[in-house]
Parts: structure tokens; sequence; C-alpha cells
């Protein structure tokens, strides 16, 4: 258990057997390659590709069991049957928010030609029934500016500027006639206080005129309420009952749905602060759901992570059989069970758990999802695809490990002056982000170069770690310390490092001498 590996399964770098799609190895990706956007993608107006057009988009879709059923409880409520109406997104980190709105929206929206692919079949095989062609009204709030407004489209292309949350769902569902429904004293002109039940249901049940369905998507809904509501406090009576008119109009029509994003936590104030009137809003607006949707659906379980993870950073033929990988999980694991009794008398387990994270390691993607998800920085940055993007190109250059481990964090080696990597460099400012004596300084930062310093001095001494494993265990320390209050312990380090089989003496030797 102490001493080095003599003889095992040959290991080989996790980006050789896992390749990087060709757009991430040549770099340069801005965040918007790694958001969704779901305004973009109804309006067509230089969408991206990847988003915009199905094949590609569902090429990149991982159907998880919880976005498979959601699809299933719409598809049954959009083809007539009496189920739930209206559905509630609730979010965290790689929570899949806007992504799986952009999935109903291709699934339902008319003369959309659904490619034969697999996740596509997967979807429609859950569901049973037909996907039935809908005209879908999708609302991005945090593209309605809460003074001018947003241009929407109508069913026959046309656009137009409009200012309230009614306007913009009554055009895209029925064009300016929409409009004359909401307001028919003045149907060119948008009214300001929002429609009851009645007038709703009128504008939802138009698309049946062309056999069509109805479907509802609406996007950062809290975010606009907040803002609305701190620039004019007016809106705060004028919010709640809109929604509640809106739920009730849906839950009323047949062959009709809402699905509405939630965050999961309130992000955007400090824990000990005051509620703001935008606040109070936001929980009347949130109780509103509650009150009328069905239980929260979290389209990403833990579970889920690493395959959509696989999707979206590995060419699909390389990890396409799961069994042609499987020997360098096999490798990877040799190591850890000479350092690791735990994970040596639970190796079947095991096994299957590196298996089904690989190339990631599973205590990677649990150590984030568990604890990081907790912050509300990490929750809120929709950089996070991005950060490990940048990680591992980065990392392809240098990094032997057969598993992807807090090491593609380091900065390539090289001499003084250490510096952090660039993704480290993303993730220290929401960890110092939680220490209000900060004051808004990145402390993190500061911490991490001289302690990965004094992990190179230390590495320095023994000659027979090659991988850079003290460096590693200083950012895996890192991360298991977030947030503020939690800790690793050498148990997690070792399980780590086990992976590059260092020998075992000096790598506990090291970590002691750290």
């Amino acid at each position: 258990m102490g001493g080095s590996i003599a003889r095992g399964p040959v290991q080989r770098a996790w980006h050789r057997v896992a390749l990087l799609r060709p757009e991430l190895r040549t770099g340069g990706q801005s965040l918007a390659y790694f958001a969704a956007d779901l305004d973009e993608v109804v309006r067509g107006a230089d969408a991206r590709p990847m988003y915009a057009d199905p094949a590609q988009f569902f090429a990149l879709t991982y159907p998880t069991f919880a976005l498979r059923k959601l699809a299933r409880d719409v598809a049954h409520r959009l083809d007539g049957a009496d189920t739930g109406a209206v559905h509630r997104l609730n979010v965290t980190y790689g929570g899949g928010k806007t992504h799986t709105l952009v999935t109903l929206l291709h699934l339902f929206r008319e003369g959309t030609n659904l490619p034969p692919i697999a996740a596509v079949s997967e979807i429609r095989q859950h569901a049973g029934v037909r996907l039935a062609p809908s005209r879908v009204a999708a609302l991005a709030f945090d593209k309605l500016d809460v003074t001018t407004g947003m241009l929407a489209r109508g069913p026959d292309g046309a656009e137009r500027v409009l200012r309230h949350p009614w306007s913009v769902i009554a055009y895209q569902i029925a064009g300016a006639r929409g409009l004359a429904i909401l307001n028919p004293d003045a149907p060119d002109r948008e009214r300001d206080d929002p429609p009851a039940d009645p007038t709703m249901r009128k504008v939802l049940v138009v698309p049946r005129e062309d056999d069509l369905s109805t479907l509802v998507l609406l996007d950062e809904v809290l975010l606009w309420v907040r803002q609305k509501v701190a620039q004019d406090a007016v809106w705060k009576d004028r919010i709640g009952p809109f929604f509640q008119a809106l739920t009730q109009a849906v839950a009323g029509t047949d062959r009709c749905a809402l699905i509405v994003s939630l965050l999961a936590s309130r992000i955007d104030a400090p824990t000990n602060a005051a509620p703001t009137a935008g606040d109070l809003a936001a929980i009347e607006v949130e109780d509103v759901f509650r009150r009328v949707g069905d239980p929260d659906v979290w389209p990403v379980g833990e579970g889920d992570v690493a395959e959509i993870l696989r999707r979206r950073f590995f060419t699909p033929d390389s990890l396409a059989d799961p069994q042609a990988y499987r020997p360098w999980v096999v490798a990877a694991l040799t190591g850890i069970q000479a350092l690791d009794e735990e994970t040596r008398i639970h190796a079947q387990q095991e096994e299957a758990r590196y298996q089904k994270a690989y190339p990631f390691h599973p205590d990677l993607l649990d150590t984030l999802y568990q604890k990081w998800t907790q912050l509300g920085s990490f929750q809120r940055t929709r950089g996070v695809l991005q950060t490990f993007a940048m990680a591992l190109k980065d990392a392809e250059a240098w990094d032997e490990s057969p598993l992807v481990g807090p090491q593609v964090f380091l900065s390539a080696p090289g001499p003084e002056p250490l510096e952090l990597s660039a993704s480290l460099g993303q993730l220290t400012p929401i960890a110092s982000a939680q220490d209000a004596s900060a004051m808004g300084q990145d402390r993190w930062r500061a911490i991490l170069v001289g302690e990965l310093g004094r992990a190179r001095g230390v590495q320095a001494e023994f000659p027979n770690i090659r991988h850079r494993e003290v460096e590693a265990s200083v950012v895996a320390t890192f991360l298991h310390s977030q947030p503020t209050g939690k800790s690793g312990d050498l148990r997690q380090l070792l399980v780590f490092s086990g992976a590059t089989r260092p020998d075992g003496v000096e790598i506990r030797n090291a970590l002691r001498r750290y």
C-alpha cells in the first residue's frame, strides 16, 4: 500500500483518449459561445448555429431523465391531455435552464423539422405521444429593457418594439391581433395595466384556429422583476397580478403549457441584507408559480454533469464506446487503490463511478457540484463551462494524468515568477467574494500564488513525484475549502494524487511536508 507501483495497466493521458473539440483546441471562445440565448434563437437574428440549428443543437444535448420527463409532460399537455400546465425550472451550477427552454422551443415550434439524432429519438420515445406543432411565445426577460422594452416578432415575421411582458407574449402568439385583444379600444397602443385571466385566454386560444397548440417559455423572470420594481415602485402591484392571471389562463386553456425558469436561491444580495422592494416582488412572483405549478423541475442532476461536459468538450467519436476507454479507467484506479484502502475495498462500485465520470475525476465533479453550488456567484456565473474549457485547452499541452483532476487548473510548468492559470484566476474571485472582510479584494489569488510556490519547493525535494501532485493538492484543498468553513483531508488529496501512480511513501511524505 505504501510503495511504488511496479506493474499494472498502462496509463494514457486523458487528452489522448478524449479528444478536445477543434473549436476548443484553437481557443478564443467568448463567454457567449457557452451561454444559450433564448431570445437569439427565437428571433433567428445572428443566431449561433450551435443553438439555432436543431441538428447542431441536439448533437450537443444530453437528454437527462429530468429533461425527457419534462418534454413528455409538456407533450401530453399540448396533445390535449388534462395534465399539469405550469412547470418551474429550478437551477444551480450546470442547471441548464436556458438550454432546457431552447430544447422545448425546438421540439414544439411550428415548422421545425427535427433531425434524426439520438437525443431527439430518446425524447420522442420517452414522450410516447406526438410532439404537437405549437405556436411558441418565448420571452427572455434579460432582453426586456425596463425602460425601452424589446423587439418582438409575430407569427408573420413582422417585428415591433414592445415594453410590457403581456404585450410581447401576445404579439408572439397572435401578432397585431394579439395586441388588439389586450387593448380593443386602442389596438395600436400597448396597455399599461396587466390583463386579467379571461383576456389572456383569448390570446392563448388563437393558435387553435391553425390547429396549433400554445407554448409559453419564460426565462430570467426574477431578474427583470427586481429591476422593474427598483425603477418604478408602482410595478410592485402590477407584476404579481399579471403572473397570477397568466398562470390561471394557461391552466384553464386546453393544449396550452407554460415553463418558467427560477433560480434555486436568492443570489443578488448578501444574505444578511434587508430585502428590497424588488426582492419582495420577486418572492411574490415565486409564490405565484409555486401555488399553480407542478413540483420543481431540476433539469440536471448530479449524475448528469459528466455526460453534459463530455458532449460539450470532446469529439463524439473519441468517447462513443465506453468499453474502449475502460482500460484507462482501470489504469487510473490501480494507482488510486494503491494509496487508498477505501477505494480498494469498494473496487467494483468505484470502477463504475469512475467509468461514468471519465475522463473527469469523479471527485472533482462532486466537489464542484456539492460545495461550489452553494456559492452565489458560482451559481450565477455563466462562465463555468468557459472556465473548464480554458483549463482543458491549456492543460492538454503538458498534463499526463489519465484523469481530468485539479491539476488542469494549474498554469503550465515553467520557471518563476509563478502566475495563476487563466482558469484558476476565474475561480478565485468567486471564493473571495464570500469573505466580507476582503472588501472586494481577491484575497484567494494571493494565497494560492504563495501556496503553489511552496508546493513547487516541496516537490523538488522528492524526485519520484513527477506529475505536480503537490501543486494539484493545493488546488484540491482550495476547491474543498469552499464555501467558507469547509475543508478537505489527507485521504481526499491522496485519492486525487493516485491516478498518476506516484511513489506511495514519497507522496505521503511530500503532502505531510507541505
